[in-house]
Formats: structure tokens, C-alpha cells, sequence
């Protein structure tokens, strides 16, 4: 009954990741017979990059290692983002990655706990966010009121727009969200007279990547 249950434990540590993927706590040694993946074709996105390379033939492999170092980082080295655990998959994406940023990717091919030497270094650009809204403005139609009206993002992907206020040149903050790519207003009745409130709005996508900032909008009361 004990045996079972630390085969149990020790299956649970394994997650799997992908096409038939396996990522783990595998480690592996170095077999240079083992073919490498030469040519990686890359599809850089705002938030993931996808990966394609040619079918495997050689019939000892079982499948493909993916390392990722951030290029921001110096100091930093490759380590294992992935596996796919099927020689016949060509395809793998990556999509825990931040937009505009630069990362470099290396494969290798793996059969029983041996891989294969690693690919040349490939260098990644993920693309940069969306544009800011391009126009916002706050006006004051009653003592303690003020209404914010902006022009609604072109991409038809933006699902969202994200309020941020900052009172007295404070720190921004969230007060608020707006559904809807042609929704275009908010209203802030969580004011006091005597201040002046900073107002910007960033848009937001259906898969939740955010553009830049507008630039911000001033009034005092």
C-alpha cells in the first residue's frame, strides 16, 4: 500500500505541456549521435511565439527539448520551457512570454534520458502592444461630477478599457473598466472639490494583452 502511494506522489510531480508533452524534473545526458533540428521556423505575437520544424526520422528520438533564455536578463542561461514527448509533432508554442520583448530559443531531440547537442541559438522579437487610444478627455457637468469620453480603439480585438486616475499627482490607480471595443465614456462621481484628477485609459483585448497607455487628461475643481 505504501509503494503505491509514492508511485502515485511521484507521478503527480510530472505536468504535461503541449502535444503529447512531458515536462518534468527530467534531467538528461549528452548523446551527439542523436540528431539536432537545424531550422526552426518562428511566429512571433504579442504574447506567445510559435515554433515548426521538420519531421523527425531518425526512429530512436522520442521527442523535442525547448530552452528559452531572455536576452534582458545577461545573467541568465537557458532552461527547459517545454517538451514535446512525440517525434512525429513539428510544432510547439510558447505563451508565457511578455509582447516586446527579446528571448532566444534552442532545441535538442531526446531518447532515454539522453539528448541530442543543441541547436544554434534563435533569437525572438515578440511584437509590441497595441497603440494607445488616441484620444481622451475629462469635462465637468455637475459640482461633483466629471465625465470622461475618449475615441474608441480601431482594433476590433479590444474588448476592454481600463480606467486609471491619479488625484494630486498620485500614484495611478485602477478605479474602473469599460466592456465593449465602442463604449467610450465613464463617469467618476468619487471626487471632491478642491483637487485636481489625472484620468488615462489603457485598452484591453479579449486575451487580455493590454495597449499602452493614453496619454493622461487633467481637470481641477
Amino acid at each position: 500500500m505504501k509503494k503505491s502511494i509514492l508511485i502515485l506522489w511521484a507521478v503527480a510531480l510530472i505536468t504535461f505541456n503541449g502535444c503529447g508533452a512531458v515536462k518534468g524534473l527530467m534531467t538528461y545526458g549528452t548523446d551527439s549521435s542523436l540528431d539536432t533540428i537545424e531550422q526552426v521556423h518562428v511566429l512571433p505575437r504579442m504574447n506567445s511565439v510559435g515554433f515548426e520544424w521538420e519531421k523527425i526520422n531518425d526512429h530512436r528520438i522520442h521527442g523535442v527539448n525547448i530552452y528559452r533564455s531572455d536576452a534582458s536578463q545577461e545573467t541568465q542561461g537557458f532552461r527547459r520551457i517545454g517538451t514535446v514527448g512525440n517525434r512525429y509533432a513539428t510544432h510547439f508554442v510558447d505563451t508565457h512570454v511578455n509582447a516586446d520583448s527579446t528571448y532566444r530559443y534552442t532545441f535538442s531531440t531526446f531518447s532515454f534520458g539522453k539528448e541530442s547537442r543543441r541547436s544554434e541559438p534563435i533569437e525572438v522579437n515578440t511584437l509590441p502592444p497595441f497603440s494607445a487610444v488616441s484620444f481622451v478627455k475629462a469635462y465637468r457637468v455637475a459640482p461633483s461630477v466629471v465625465k470622461l469620453l475618449w475615441k474608441p480603439h480601431a482594433d476590433p480585438s479590444i474588448s476592454t478599457y481600463i480606467v486609471e486616475r491619479s488625484v494630486d499627482g498620485s500614484e495611478w490607480e485602477f478605479i474602473s473598466q469599460v466592456q465593449g471595443q465602442l463604449m467610450a465614456e465613464y463617469i467618476d462621481t468619487f471626487i471632491r472639490i478642491g483637487h485636481t484628477y489625472s484620468y488615462r485609459i489603457i485598452a484591453q483585448s479579449y486575451d487580455k494583452i493590454r495597449a499602452y497607455p493614453s496619454h493622461a487628461t487633467k481637470i481641477t475643481l
